[in-house]
């Protein structure tokens, strides 16, 4: 069959005050895609003056600010106007294999693909991890075709295919991938992930919360498990895998935080108001006393005997004696270790 012309591909890049960054990203961007298009979500630093400086090579369109998570995917597709799109961000540098592949994978098979799944390298805090739960090469749906993959704001979900058989695949190589940048400080990911972990926890339908309360204290066990093994095997691995086990650790139990928070349905800041006017009515004043106010939550909040027997049983299982004993241990050799 002979292939088709290769399709036009529009580059987006959603920002929000990436001065220190952007550049770099449009010059590789300027060189292959047929458009390129910044979406701003109104920053206050110097990218609205840098994306002017490249004149009509880049299209700047200025959104209202949302956060992390938060932002309505529609908006940004529609910004764009060639058939695929390739949405990236500030942290990413593709190589220039990765693109010729993009490219003869659309010309060969673009007719039949809904979305494309590109290779991607992630660095954290300035090291890629070759090992364990950490091995940072994944695959995102970067390529996506303007009408034919489905768009949905959800974290993780953003972008599906009407059928498997109409999902394309890059095939990861050093020089064929996403270099991604992630995560310069701690700080940085505890922003931004604090603002990921709500609007995930949001999204997440009721009937799901208990599942995934469980699954993140069994993937935190692992976790703690691997950290237990690698920690043996620090001179060979060095130091550096510390510090991704711990922020995936924290990203793991923010999210069963979450979930439990809206589990648990009260509302804590009314609760607070309504204690805070009793004490003041109580203790403060010369009213009659007043009954101090109750903190209303579901039924979840207040386990039977039965609940709490299952609740240690799951622990039990995520948590085996062996494994406790040996978290156990290994936490304190890593206090140790820091002395």
């Amino acid at each position: 069959m002979q292939a088709m012309a290769s399709p036009k591909v529009s580059f987006l890049l959603l920002v929000y005050n990436e001065e220190g960054r952007i550049r770099a990203v449009l010059d590789q961007a300027a060189t292959w895609a047929d458009e390129v298009v910044v979406v701003d979500k109104s920053s206050t630093d110097g990218t609205k003056a840098i994306c002017e400086s490249y004149g009509a090579r880049i299209k700047h369109v200025i959104v209202p600010f949302a956060p992390q998570g938060q932002d309505n995917l529609q908006t940004l597709v529609d910004a764009t106007s060639c058939e695929w799109i390739y949405f990236s961000t500030a942290s990413e540098m593709p190589t220039k294999r990765l693109v010729n592949s993009c490219r003869e994978l659309l010309q060969e098979r673009g007719q039949d693909l809904d979305l494309i799944f590109v290779p991607r390298k992630r660095y954290m805090y300035g090291v890629n991890t070759p090992y364990g739960k950490l091995a940072d090469v994944t695959e995102y749906p970067f390529l996506v075709h303007r009408s034919r993959a489905r768009v949905q704001d959800r974290i993780h979900a953003n972008f599906s295919a009407s059928d498997k058989s109409r999902v394309g695949r890059i095939e990861y190589a050093d020089d064929c991938c996403v270099h991604h940048l992630s995560y310069p400080t701690v700080a940085g990911f505890i922003h931004s992930h604090g603002q990921y972990m709500l609007v995930e926890a949001q999204q997440t339908p009721e009937k799901e919360l208990d599942f995934l309360i469980q699954r993140m204290f069994r993937e935190g066990a692992e976790l703690l498990e691997e950290v237990s093994v690698l920690q043996d095997a620090k001179p060979s691995v060095g130091e550096a895998w510390l510090g991704h086990y711990c922020t995936l650790m924290i990203q793991r139990f923010g999210l069963c935080l979450h979930f439990w928070e809206k589990r648990r349905s009260a509302d804590v800041k009314k609760y607070y108001q309504e204690l805070t006017a009793a004490l003041l009515n109580n203790e403060w004043s010369s009213q009659p006393a007043v009954p101090l106010p109750q903190l209303k939550v579901s039924s979840h909040d207040n386990p039977t005997v039965t609940k709490r027997t299952t609740m240690n049983r799951f622990v039990r299982t995520v948590l085996p004696v062996k494994l406790r004993n040996t978290i156990r241990k290994r936490l304190q050799s890593l206090v140790t270790w820091f002395k």
